[in-house]
């Protein structure tokens, strides 16, 4: 394809689409923008002119995996996603609905076109006037005694400027109660980054805490780190866990001091980020297995707050449950029967809140004109519960040993190789890595 035809589609797309009522932003072959309209503009905090010929991994504080321009330009498919969560500029965090496309002309990719929406009117305006999600303590349901006692307590952490640590399963709210804990600290007025730990690219961890400078590495581009990012704000960091040892003692050293190194850096940055961490592993389990460095749990541990799972604040099951239907009932007057809260009480949820929320927005919407929800339709709401899948509790263990086995076996299979083992489960070499090292099988240790 001649490039000067390319370059005129892309002309074409940018005078078509400026003026359109939705964020358009599109890149070439190689990830660099190509068309960035006024209302992507407006979602992201930027200007067109500032963003035009950069490269989208400039732009954002995202990778291959979790941008979906990227995943659309490499694999050819279209991609849709209801909830993208990225960090745009001066380290605010966007939540937007995306739908993007590879470009192909004349048989050929020449690139990929994303529309975005911005996510639900919840939030207040930040001092440029833009929306921005924040969630707080009354949005964090629940009147059981263990939760009042973990609200309570976080509520207290917020009012100091100590590094917390959230301890809790999957699904039990703890990137909430990392957000409550911003807006009700002197902090609130800064930015509030989110990253999971254990989603980053292998080789990565330490460009996207620390960044980069040109010149560092062969590709190296000036671009800021999430700790520099979140300076007078707060670092939510999910899975501190799946840090390797090596990245921890850095990150370590970084709030001991006070100041970072971007990789190539010639002079240090100082960074006032206040660290909120988060583990679904029990602390001196995660010690044990050689998961978290003892001197690291210290420093982000000075306030600990255990958010207890579902099953054991079953009284808080029909509270959540109410909310669930208001804010996916779309108005409507829907309630549950008396099987229907029964079913809720006497399953132990092991995807705790998250499952729940699923299971009743999934029967609402199979169900649209329904004022009643039965057990029944939860049941068929749930990818587990259906009918003919294991009912009640029971089945919840043995799907949790079926998974380790099958990360055993794939493991086993692949002879120690994490990245043949990762392939062969459909994941990231990083996340089998963090798996081998929960079940300690030895690989874990070594660079396979």
């Amino acid at each position: 394809m001649e490039p000067s035809v390319v370059a005129d589609v892309w002309k074409l797309y940018q005078e078509i689409l400026e003026f359109a009522p939705v964020g358009v932003h599109a890149v070439d072959r190689d990830g660099r923008t190509r068309v960035y309209n006024r209302v992507m503009g407006e979602i992201d905090g930027y200007r067109p002119d500032e963003v035009l010929e950069k490269n989208v991994f400039e732009l954002y504080e995202l990778n291959e995996e979790t941008s979906t321009l990227w995943r659309a330009l490499k694999t050819g498919h279209p991609v849709q996603i209801d909830e993208q969560v990225y960090v745009a500029r001066n380290g605010r965090r966007v939540v937007t609905q995306n739908r993007t496309k590879p470009v192909v002309l004349a048989g050929e990719v020449i690139g990929a076109m994303e529309i975005a929406v911005p996510r639900g009117s919840r939030g207040t305006a930040d001092a440029d006037g833009r929306k921005r999600c924040r969630f707080s303590f009354e949005d964090i349901l629940g009147e059981s005694q263990a939760m009042r006692r973990a609200r309570d307590l976080a509520e207290r952490a917020a009012r100091t400027d100590l590094p917390v640590l959230l301890v809790g399963e999957t699904g039990t709210g703890k990137e909430l109660f990392a957000w409550a804990i911003h807006e009700a600290s002197t902090r609130k007025h800064g930015p509030f980054l989110a990253q999971n730990c254990a989603a980053w690219p292998e080789g990565l961890a330490e460009s996207v805490l620390f960044g980069t400078r040109r010149g560092g590495f062969t590709g190296a581009v000036d671009r800021a780190g999430v700790l520099e990012l979140a300076s007078g704000g707060t670092l939510f960091l999910d899975e501190i866990h799946a840090m390797s040892p090596a990245v921890q003692a850095k990150l370590l050293r970084a709030l001991q001091d006070g100041e970072i190194w971007p990789i190539g850096a010639r002079r240090s940055v100082q960074t006032d980020a206040r660290i909120v961490a988060a583990m679904n592993v029990p602390p001196r389990e995660a010690m044990a297995r050689g998961l978290l460095r003892p001197d690291l749990l210290y420093r982000i541990g000075a306030i600990a707050v255990h958010l207890p799972p579902l099953r054991q604040r079953p009284e808080d099951i029909p509270l959540l449950a109410r909310a669930f239907l208001r804010k996916y009932g779309n108005g409507r007057d829907a309630r549950l029967t008396s099987d229907a809260l029964a079913f809720l009480t006497n399953h132990d949820w092991p995807g705790n809140v998250r499952e729940l929320e699923q299971t009743v927005r999934s029967a609402l919407a199979l169900w649209p004109e329904a004022v009643e929800i039965t057990a029944a339709m939860l049941r068929s709401a749930h990818p587990l519960l259906a009918e003919g899948a294991p009912q009640e509790g029971a089945h919840v263990a043995r799907a949790d040993r079926l998974s380790d086995d099958a990360i055993r076996r794939a493991y086993e299979a692949a002879s120690g190789n994490l990245t043949r083992a990762a392939r062969s489960l459909g994941i990231s070499r990083q996340r089998m890595q963090y798996h081998a090292r929960r079940l300690g099988l030895r690989s874990a240790w070594q660079d396979t």
